[in-house]
């Protein structure tokens, strides 16, 4: 049995929880609550609140979606057309 080391199982985690939120997002118009999905991975994963959030930070700001703490909202990140020359 081949052990992994930590970077690699953090690293399958956070691509697990993305894979999951782009997954919800899809099927949810493009925005989910983001105190449910939170609380979904935790059930699942037995995860922190703390570390989840710290994935899904991660995740935000490589341009993965949108978190809107305040609103407490998930959104889809929508990519304006760079071809554009208008």
């Amino acid at each position: 049995m081949v052990r992994k080391d930590g970077a690699e199982a953090r690293r399958e985690r956070i691509e697990k929880i993305g894979k999951g939120v782009h997954s919800s997002l899809e099927h949810n118009n493009g925005e989910i609550p983001l105190g449910k999905t939170v609380s979904g991975i935790a059930v699942q994963t037995g995860l922190t609140t703390e570390r989840i959030m710290e994935y899904l930070t991660l995740l935000a700001d490589a341009d993965h979606f949108i978190l809107d703490i305040e609103g407490d909202k998930i959104k889809k990140t929508v990519f304006e057309n760079a071809d554009s020359d208008d």
